[in-house]
């Protein structure tokens, strides 16, 4: 609309025209009309606006109560804007929350890429130590090892069935796959199958069981390089560090651990392996260190049992570590993502957490337990077969001569000592961490949810008479005394503020390292592996070594070279169940002579020796529980089966070694079979 013109200009001399005042008048008489009619359309107007405004300020307010969901969601306070006493002029609520929001999200990310860069970075720093430790571990424990097995002549029974096992897979009369057994889990032994194919270059590696040495060596020189890294997590200083590592070393148990070929070396590596992760899981919110945990922990189960109650364990802790984080923002945000309670969000991640680390490890449990299922048609084979610990902790009787009162609370003392001895001051750091609080108490929480879970499960099943005494199942005491003093000596600022107690922290572990020494020296508190060990490289260094009678490793050799050299002794000649006789398969010049249980026609043979063409039966006296040969023919040892007669013995009765006999197959029919009958092989 436009305006009325304004009236003429008065032409000179007639300003008192009384024609023009009218004309004056009515031109802003129609000037006035004009602007009230403009000023009634503007009100208008402005009335129009009022309903959108009022719907603006509606969406702005849900916007800004949406946003303030998201604040409550993530722990974020945003704050009021206020200069002095008056509040500033300012962009509306919901932008100032925007707007710090990012600013949080953007920080946190600029947190996490810098801790992510500190970490790799001190993991490069740590590498040159972790390789120095690793290697110089690996040097003294394999020195140790190889001494004791090949100029002491000792090492333990269950170190050299595991390299049976391991060969049964790469040589003899049937080897495959499966031959490594089901009744322990397949580490270290699948470890030592690629050394014992080796043997050809190193006779050692077999008839003495060095491959058990080089596995047991190589995973606890791991173990060692896992606890500087643990170390450097924790903050903890160079010289604590090593210093922590060499008293651990130093241990009794740990080098006996390194050297002796068992499987302790391989179970504490992967502990410590799902240690660390685990912890890193907790302090950075990190996935992929929560699938390292679940397959540590998964590897450690296929090394001993007992891993099953870590496994438990983290799955509860995981859990629980989850739930009591902040309730996740729905990807999207929550007007996207939909309007899911934040009970329902925890509910969600607490699954998530819970599945992502228990897959890796359920799945090598259920994978194993239906491997074995298939394969032996028993599902856990360590519980129900003839071989299995079970049983021979059944056909052990009462183990008085170790434990001396049998009764519950004597075996309560028995492991309450061993531990006292072992780790003495174990407890006292548990409180000093838990004490110290925050990141340290949260470490502290997760070396007893994975290490001290086994632990707590060995002594439990120890003092229920389910297993067997021996020194070396507290090995796990120590591990945890050597990780907890390197978190009281961690980078926390009560420690940094009382420095001198890093100094106790370290010495913690020595206690345990000086009480240990003449447990072992004295064959005390079931410590019969770890003395074995020690007379074995006490002798070695001397230039002897055991005698026959004490050397299942000598014993074994010598009866393997006198089989081998028997009249008729031809691949398949001679019937023997392992159980009882490894040392002597393991030393063969030829493993391809012995029918063993590993071999798919074994059972058929056992029952009838003579049809098979079998020429000799090998037992040793006395005999496991699980040994097939003396269950089926029961009056061999007695030497009153026809059908058998004995031509030669290696050892007396009573011999720590055992006593060996060897016996002939009377009215054999055909000739030995150098492979499995055509219907045996499955």
């Amino acid at each position: 609309m436009t305006l009325a013109p304004p009236p003429p200009a008065a032409p000179d001399g007639v300003a008192g025209d009384p024609s023009h005042h009218r004309a004056v008048a009515e031109a802003a008489a129609r000037l006035a009309a004009d602007l009230s009619e403009q000023d009634a359309r503007v009100a208008a107007a402005l009335a129009a606006t009022v309903g959108p405004e009022d719907r603006a300020d509606r969406l702005v307010g849900e916007l800004t109560a949406a946003l303030r969901e998201v604040t409550d969601a993530v722990g974020v306070a945003v704050p009021v804007l206020r200069s002095g006493s008056f509040v500033t002029v300012a962009p509306h609520p919901a932008v100032v929350e925007s707007a710090y929001l990012v600013e949080v999200r953007a920080a946190e990310l600029r947190r996490r890429a810098a801790e992510r860069r500190a970490f790799a970075t001190a993991a490069r720093g740590a590498g040159a130590e972790r390789i120095v430790v690793a290697l110089t571990a690996f040097i003294g424990f394999a020195a140790l090892g190889i001494v004791a097995a090949t100029r002491g002549g000792a090492l333990p029974g269950d170190a050299i069935s595991r390299v049976q096992l391991a060969l049964a897979v790469v040589a003899g009369r049937d080897p495959h796959p499966e031959s490594i057994g089901f009744v322990w889990g397949p580490f270290p032994t699948l470890f030592e199958v690629p050394l014992v194919a080796l043997r050809g270059l190193w006779p050692a590696l077999t008839d003495a069981s060095v491959a058990a040495v080089l596995v047991s060596a190589a995973c606890m020189a791991a173990a060692l390089s896992q606890l500087v890294a643990w170390g450097r997590d924790c903050g903890s200083p160079r010289w604590t560090r090593l210093a922590v590592v060499l008293l651990t070393a130093a241990s009794p148990l740990v080098l006996a651990a390194g050297a002796n070929g068992m499987s302790e070396a391989a179970w504490v590596l992967f502990l410590l392996v799902a240690c660390r992760r685990l912890a890193h899981w907790v302090e950075h919110d990190d996935v992929g260190s929560l699938v390292g945990c679940g397959i540590a922990l998964g590897l450690a189960y296929l090394t001993r049992y007992e891993s099953a109650a870590a496994i438990a364990a983290v799955l509860v802790v995981v859990a629980f570590t989850t739930w009591r984080r902040p309730a996740p923002v729905p990807e999207g945000g929550p007007l996207v993502g939909g309007p899911a309670s934040p009970l329902r969000r925890r509910a969600r991640a607490t699954g998530l957490d819970v599945a992502v680390v228990g897959f890796p490890a359920v799945a090598a449990v259920a994978g194993w337990t239906f491997v074995s299922w298939v394969i032996v048609g028993e599902p856990f084979a360590q519980f129900t077969s003839d071989y299995g610990n079970a049983a021979l902790v059944r056909n052990a009787g009462s183990m008085s001569g170790v434990i001396g009162d049998t009764s519950l609370i004597g075996r309560v003392a028995f492991f309450g000592e061993q531990v006292l001895t072992a780790a003495p001051l174990v407890a006292l750091l548990v409180l000093v961490v838990l004490w110290i609080g925050d990141r340290a108490a949260a470490r502290g929480a997760v070396v007893l949810t994975v290490v001290g879970a086994p632990f707590a499960l060995q002594l439990l099943l120890a003092g229920r008479g389910s297993t067997f005494p021996w020194y070396r199942y507290v090995i796990t005491g120590v591990v945890i005394t050597a990780l907890l003093s390197l978190v009281a000596a961690g980078s926390w600022d009560w420690v940094r503020a009382h420095r001198w107690v890093r100094v106790p922290a370290v010495l913690c572990l020595l206690p345990g390292l000086v009480l240990s020494i003449p447990v072992v020296t004295g064959d005390r508190l079931g410590s019969g592996d770890e003395h074995l060990l020690y007379r074995a490289v006490t002798l070695g260094l001397d230039g002897r070594r055991l005698d026959g009678a004490s050397s299942i490793l000598l014993r074994g050799r010598e009866v393997a070279g006198a089989v081998d050299t028997t009249g008729g002794v031809v691949a398949g000649a001679v019937l023997t169940d392992t159980s009882s006789t490894s040392a002597v398969v393991v030393a063969a010049p030829r493993p391809e002579v012995y029918v063993i249980p590993s071999d798919r026609d074994f059972e058929a043979v056992v029952a009838d020796p003579a049809a098979f063409g079998v020429r000799y039966l090998l037992l040793r006296a006395p005999a496991t529980p699980g040994d097939a040969v003396v269950a089926a023919h029961p009056r061999l040892m007695t030497d009153s089966d026809p059908g058998f007669r004995r031509v030669r013995e290696w050892g007396e009765r009573g011999d720590p070694s055992g006593q060996y006999l060897l016996y002939e197959v009377d009215a054999v029919v055909g000739r030995p079979r150098p492979v499995p009958a055509e219907g045996f092989r499955g």
